[in-house]
C-alpha cells in the first residue's frame, strides 16, 4: 500500500465525494482525518472505516470558522504527529440568475467553498512543509473553468479557489509540496449507485471514479506532481478547453 505510515486530512469527508476519497486513500494505506460539521454522519463515516480496517477518526469543525479550524488541525496534529495530504474537498452548490442572487447565498458559498479552502490550507501549510514531501489536492468543478448562468456566486466561489490553489501551487513547490486541482463534472453525489448498463452510465460519474484518481494523484511517485485536473462521462458534452 503505497500510503502506508501518511495521514490524510479530508474535509466535507462526512459524507458523498469527501467520504469515498476517503475510502480510496484508506484502500493505500493511508491514515485518516475526517474533517466535517461535527454530527452523526461524521461519526457514522468514522466508525465504517474504522470498521471496515482503516486508521480513522472524526475531528469536527465548520470550516468557515478559522478557530474551529485551527482546533481540528492541532488535533489530528496532537494525535499523529504529521499531515501528509490535504484533500479540500469541502463545499456546495446554489444556484440562481445573478439579478436573483441574495446576499446570503452569495456568502455562504464564498464561505464555504473559498474561505473553507483557504484556512484549512494556512492552517496545514506548517506541517506540509515540514514533510518536505506533501501533496494538497482542491476539489473544483467545471464552474471554475468557464461562466455558466444561473451559476454566478459558485462559479466565483470556484474560481476563486483555483487562483488560490495555483498561488499556492507556486508558493510551495520548493518545499516538495504539489498542489493539483481536480474538477469533476455530472456526478452522481447523491443519488443511488447508477446501473452499469443504464444509459445514465455514460452521462454520470460515480463518487468513487472521482476518488480513484484522487487517490492515484496522492499515490504519484514524489517527484510528479499534476496540475489541473477536469474529469467528465464520456456523454457529458464537453469538449476539450
Amino acid at each position: 500500500m503505497k500510503l502506508e505510515g501518511r495521514v490524510a486530512l479530508v474535509t466535507g469527508a462526512s459524507h458523498g465525494l469527501g467520504l469515498a476519497i476517503a475510502r480510496a486513500l484508506a484502500a493505500e494505506g493511508a491514515t485518516l482525518a475526517l474533517v466535517a460539521r461535527p454530527g452523526e454522519a461524521l461519526d457514522r463515516a468514522a466508525g465504517a472505516l474504522a470498521g471496515a480496517g482503516a486508521t480513522a477518526a472524526a475531528f469536527g469543525a465548520d470550516v468557515s470558522s478559522a478557530a474551529q479550524v485551527d482546533l481540528a488541525v492541532r488535533a489530528v496534529v496532537e494525535r499523529w504527529g504529521r499531515i501528509d495530504i490535504l484533500v479540500l474537498n469541502a463545499g456546495t452548490w446554489q444556484g440562481a440568475p445573478i439579478a436573483e442572487t441574495d446576499e446570503a447565498v452569495w456568502d455562504h458559498l464564498i464561505d464555504l467553498n473559498l474561505k473553507g479552502a483557504f484556512l484549512v490550507l494556512k492552517a496545514a501549510t506548517p506541517w506540509l512543509i515540514a514533510q518536505r514531501s506533501a501533496t494538497v489536492i482542491g476539489i473544483s468543478s467545471l464552474g471554475g473553468w468557464v461562466g455558466q448562468p444561473g451559476s454566478g456566486a459558485y462559479a466565483a466561489s470556484k474560481w476563486g479557489l483555483r487562483g488560490l490553489l495555483e498561488s499556492a501551487a507556486l508558493e510551495l513547490k520548493s518545499h516538495r509540496v504539489r498542489v493539483s486541482i481536480v474538477s469533476p463534472h455530472n456526478m452522481n453525489s447523491a443519488g443511488r449507485a447508477i446501473d452499469p448498463d443504464s444509459p445514465e452510465r455514460d452521462r454520470n460519474l460515480e463518487p468513487a471514479e472521482v476518488a480513484s484518481l484522487i487517490a492515484w494523484i496522492c499515490t504519484a511517485p514524489d517527484h510528479v506532481s499534476l496540475g489541473n485536473v477536469t474529469i467528465w462521462p464520456l456523454a457529458a458534452g464537453i469538449r476539450s478547453f
